[in-house]
């Protein structure tokens, strides 16, 4: 991520960790992560990608790409991002207390909204109930 802005540069070389990290640092009460459809199962279903993977084994980019994850950027928005650009599904999660929520319904906030709850949810759950 470049000093001042929030963007992830994905080289062949970065592996869904390195993203994963760099997320973390923008947003520290979210967590992404990386599914891909497994289309020859009966049932479409989704798997989790290993975070050692580097993108060359996904996508094989040709050149360096970038996301941009600045605050007023959705979830909606960064998973399709990333779907368009290495072709996997990205999923975020928001901190509540010791616990990691899907974000779904509220997809449609940005970025800066849904961390900004996760802080509020788990000072809020620290202060209370002690966790």
């Amino acid at each position: 991520m470049k000093t001042g802005t929030k963007e992830i540069w994905l080289t062949n070389e970065s592996l869904l960790s390195d993203i994963q990290e760099e997320f973390n640092l923008g947003y520290p009460f979210l967590k992404i992560e990386f599914l891909k459809t497994d289309t020859e199962a009966r049932n479409l279903r989704s798997i989790m990608i290993d975070p050692s993977t580097s993108l060359k084994q996904l996508a094989n980019l040709r050149i360096v790409r970038k996301i941009d994850i600045n605050n007023y950027r959705t979830v909606a928005e960064i998973s399709h991002d990333f779907e368009i650009v290495l072709g996997i599904m990205a999923q975020v999660s928001r901190k509540s207390g010791n616990i990691w929520n899907l974000v779904s319904v509220t997809d449609g906030w940005t970025l800066e909204t849904q961390n900004a709850a996760g802080e509020f949810i788990s000072s809020e759950m620290t202060t209370r109930i002690g966790l």
